[in-house]
This record gives structure tokens, C-alpha cells and sequence, in this order.
């Protein structure tokens, strides 16, 4: 089985959208390289990670939008509001 699964990571991975996916992973891992995308890293194993588990459990708990309803959640609190800052500051979105 993991052969199968070795092969087709290969395949896809040889692909157009793969290589999309490769250049995407090298841009983020530049990103988190940065002082500012480690301090991402920082939060999100802090206090961050409470705050995406409650949105997390918000999205799950939506019957329609899960991802405005995770957005919400995740902006209604200070540390998720931080966080939401630090990836718009690391990504450059």
C-alpha cells in the first residue's frame, strides 16, 4: 500500500498543480523562516492553539458557513485576533 501511495505522490507531484503546490510550500516555508513567522509558530503552539480549537469547534457546530462562523469565532477573541494579524503580516496578504 505505501508503495501505491509513494507513487502517486510522485505522480502528482510531477504535475502542473504540483509544482504549484512545491513553489506554494517553499513560499511558506520562507515565510515562516522570517522573526515574524516565528512568532506565528510561538502563538499558534500557545495560547493560539485554544483559540483555533474554538473556532474549529464553532465551524463544526455551523449548520450554514462554517467558514464565516470559524472567522467569527476566531476574531471575536484576542489571542485569535493576534493571530489573524501575525498571518496577514507573514503571508503578506
Amino acid at each position: 500500500m505505501s508503495g501505491e501511495i509513494e507513487n502517486t505522490a510522485r505522480s502528482m507531484m510531477s504535475s502542473p498543480q504540483g509544482l504549484k503546490i512545491i513553489k506554494g510550500l517553499d513560499h511558506y516555508n520562507a515565510a515562516m523562516n522570517t522573526p515574524a513567522g516565528r512568532q506565528l509558530i510561538d502563538m499558534i503552539a500557545g495560547s493560539g492553539s485554544d483559540a483555533l480549537k474554538a473556532a474549529a469547534r464553532a465551524a463544526q457546530n455551523a449548520s450554514r458557513d462554517p467558514g464565516r462562523a470559524l472567522l467569527q469565532n476566531l476574531l471575536s477573541s484576542k489571542d485569535g485576533t493576534a493571530m489573524a494579524a501575525k498571518v496577514i503580516e507573514v503571508l503578506g496578504i
